[in-house]
């Protein structure tokens, strides 16, 4: 089962509007700040390959709390989906969390 995540994350002042991440680093440091110690908690107990379990439940609150902020490619098209670009970055957190980065 997924971890659901609900409410207003008061620590984050972050604008999508005017604070675009460049990167994926800016992305996933975002996501760092703007994780509870429960989030932090369930992403550390879950094991890879349980990751996936996530697609509705971090993964999206991550993809809510960035937006698409990819910017789009000279013909108009993103470069990747923004599922992909959340899964990667719940990835990223969760081997930074269980010290493998």
């Amino acid at each position: 089962m997924g971890f659901y995540c609900r409410g207003d994350i008061p620590s984050v002042t972050f604008d999508m509007k005017q604070d675009q991440p460049n990167n994926i680093d800016e992305a996933i440091a975002i996501v760092l700040a703007a994780m509870s110690a429960e989030q932090i908690a369930h992403l550390k107990q879950i094991r890879k390959d349980g990751l996936i379990n996530e697609h509705f439940g971090f993964s999206l609150w991550v993809r809510n709390l960035l937006g698409h902020w990819v910017p789009r490619t000279l013909d108009g098209e993103y470069p990747a989906h923004p599922d992909d670009i959340s899964g990667k970055i719940t990835e990223m957190i969760w081997r930074r969390l269980q010290n493998e980065d």
